[in-house]
């Protein structure tokens, strides 16, 4: 959840100061390999450890998250000039 979250604000901050370079590197390199979904992915596959109901929160927390960091960080990071 936190990868998730670091993700929307970095979005918002290489959005804001207009360094797209940096996106390839940080998203899915370092941000996904905080999340680690290929983790996520295999607990999932775990009936005994809650299945897809795991992966159902997961994803739904996910979402949640991205829907309440973003419109933060879009307030609290301001747009370079």
């Amino acid at each position: 959840m936190i990868g998730v979250a670091l993700a929307s604000a970095l979005l918002v901050l290489m959005e804001r100061r207009g360094v797209t370079e940096l996106r390839h590197l940080l998203l899915p390199g370092f941000c996904a390999g905080l999340t680690t979904f290929s983790a996520v992915t295999a607990q999932a596959l775990e009936p005994k450890e809650g299945g897809m109901l795991f992966l159902f929160h997961n994803v739904i927390f996910s979402l949640m998250i991205v829907v309440i960091v973003l419109p933060f960080a879009r307030r609290v990071i301001p747009v370079r000039k």
